[in-house]
């Protein structure tokens, strides 16, 4: 019964009346746990605490977090690096294009986020960057950014990579089979299932968006659920 709520807890993005310090408090942890498996890791006196000078604003990264490099397949089907994108705000998220509700919902909050900023978007990138490579193909990932927009920029790359990237990042993430529980012939339903379950699964991942200034250093953690103009105004703080 526990590991069946933490499973629904992390698919849901900790959405379901979980105090915000425990969620910035588990974020912290795989934050700065992810950090200290990588050789590059520094200084472990990073934090990650709510700004509660106004609601629903996320969680700041003081002081800011240089991030480590890294290089997966764009959507274009090119290789493309974190460091690419030096001299313009990123806003990052983690996601997979099969998700039912917080991949597309928060991606339709980029596009929000972005059309209020107007020409200032011109110096923002929108990331997403999926968990589910063995479906998000970079063909699939830029047909499914284009139904929010098509200059958003779609990542993919192995398991294994994404595991040593999202550990810097607090990313969780597992696959979840769908069971099928339809009746089949004696000696056939099985076999039936198991060529389903390939193809038919969801997983579970954690939801925050990134966001990353323009010398590489994350600055904001948003949850899922953060209003559009909260991102907006802090991404025009930056900017200035």
């Amino acid at each position: 019964m526990v590991n069946r709520v933490l499973r629904t807890q992390l698919n849901t993005g900790f959405r379901y009346a979980i105090p915000i310090i425990f969620i910035i408090g588990l974020f912290a942890a795989g934050f700065l746990g992810g950090n200290l498996l990588n050789a590059g890791f520094q200084s472990p006196s990073q934090s990650v605490s709510a700004d509660t000078s106004r609601p629903a604003s996320g969680a700041v990264v003081d002081p800011p977090h240089r991030l480590q490099n890294f290089t997966l397949t764009a959507s274009t089907g090119d290789p493309i690096s974190l460091s690419d994108l030096r001299g313009r705000v990123v806003l990052l998220l983690f996601g997979y294009t099969h998700c039912p509700d917080i991949c597309p919902t928060t991606l339709a909050d980029y596009r929000r986020v972005k059309q209020t900023l107007g020409e200032a978007a011109n110096e923002v990138e929108f990331v997403f960057i999926s968990v589910d490579a063995a479906r998000d193909t970079p063909e699939v990932l830029a047909e499914y950014l284009g139904q929010f927009d098509a200059d958003f920029i779609g990542m993919t790359g192995t398991e294994a990579t994404l595991r040593r990237i999202g550990a810097e990042y607090g990313l969780l993430f597992q696959q979840e089979t769908i069971s099928v529980g339809h009746e089949h012939e004696a000696g056939h339903e099985h076999q039936h299932e198991a060529a389903l379950d390939q193809e038919n699964y969801f997983v579970q991942h954690t939801s925050p968006s990134f966001l990353v200034d323009r010398d590489g250093y994350l600055r904001m953690v948003y949850f899922y659920g953060t209003p559009p103009e909260v991102i907006t105004e802090d991404i025009r703080q930056i900017l200035n």
